[in-house]
């Protein structure tokens, strides 16, 4: 009788399935989940291109997010950007990469279920993408920096994204411990299993209710999501990397210049020296 596998060896036999491939050996894929993929994609396609507005309020996905940013998204969605095409299409592809690796994930032989079960907890609502082998695994596609982040165990020294509270709100929703997450390197299509220690797992319940309070205030938190940098040696600072892709960046830093370089648009919180003339200034274009 075949011994029931565990998520300690889920990259290794995931990694199996591909390198088997290489080699030529086929690999059986029943229609039946087959099938099941096909709909998941076509779910996740529907999804995706129907429009929600920019903001749906304060879910299990978003609660570990900053504060500041939070009040933004629940409280002023008028002044939120628009996503461009490369966001909204990284969006797409990241679903369906997780789409993907369950399916994966499946034919290597573990057991995939709860797919999209909802969980609640204080009345936050959420999804869980999966229990894996009766573990709660988040799904991931990152990039090289965050793949770094989650390979190393190194998440709770900087989650702009809420993961751990995302993951700790889905073990208590489900009344499990020992979660992880199953991530994919957007780059270079390296997988790693990121199981965080307790210890480094908020109390979800507590971080509900201190976002909860943020929230009904009259204007943002002071604290900053993250901290001013410098940018260069001319005493000129900038908002952090980690702001970059936040759609109320312009609310959030209303006087703010904007200077469109080779890499991007960088936004200076303070000039003291002008970037040299063939840099064009393009704050207008945000700030209308």
């Amino acid at each position: 009788m075949a011994k029931n596998k565990t998520v300690d060896t889920l990259v290794e036999d995931v990694e199996k399935l591909f390198t088997n491939i290489s080699k030529g050996k086929e690999l059986k894929m029943p229609k039946k989940k087959v099938a099941k993929l096909m709909a998941g994609l076509e779910e996740v396609l529907h999804q995706w291109a129907t429009p929600r507005g920019q903001s749906s309020g304060l879910r299990m996905s978003n609660v570990g997010r900053p504060n500041r940013q939070l009040w933004y998204d629940v409280n002023t969605d008028a002044t939120a950007e628009e996503m461009g095409p490369d966001v909204m299409f990284r969006f797409l592809y990241g679903h369906v990469v997780e789409e993907f690796l369950l399916f994966f994930v499946d034919l290597a032989g573990h057991k995939v279920e709860m797919q999209q079960a909802e969980v609640d907890v204080c009345g936050l609502k959420g999804h869980i993408d999966s229990v894996i082998d009766g573990v709660v695994i988040d799904i991931k596609t990152a990039s090289d920096y965050s793949f770094k982040k989650f390979k190393e165990g190194k998440l709770s020294e900087n989650d702009p994204f809420g993961y751990l509270a995302q993951l700790a709100g889905y073990e208590h929703g489900l009344k499990r411990e020992g979660g992880g997450f199953f991530v994919a390197n957007k780059s270079t299509g390296e997988l790693c299993l990121f199981r965080p220690d307790d210890l480094e797992m908020p109390n979800i319940e507590t971080r509900i209710t201190k976002v909860r309070e943020e929230l009904k205030q009259d204007k943002a938190p002071e604290e900053r999501c993250h901290p001013i940098i410098d940018i260069g040696k001319a005493g000129n600072q900038g908002l952090h990397n980690s702001c970059k892709w936040c759609s109320h960046k312009v609310a959030c830093n209303p006087d703010a210049r904007v200077f469109r370089y080779s890499t991007g648009d960088l936004f200076f919180t303070h000039v003291e020296k002008r970037p040299r003339s063939d840099i064009e200034e393009v704050t207008k274009e945000y700030y209308k």
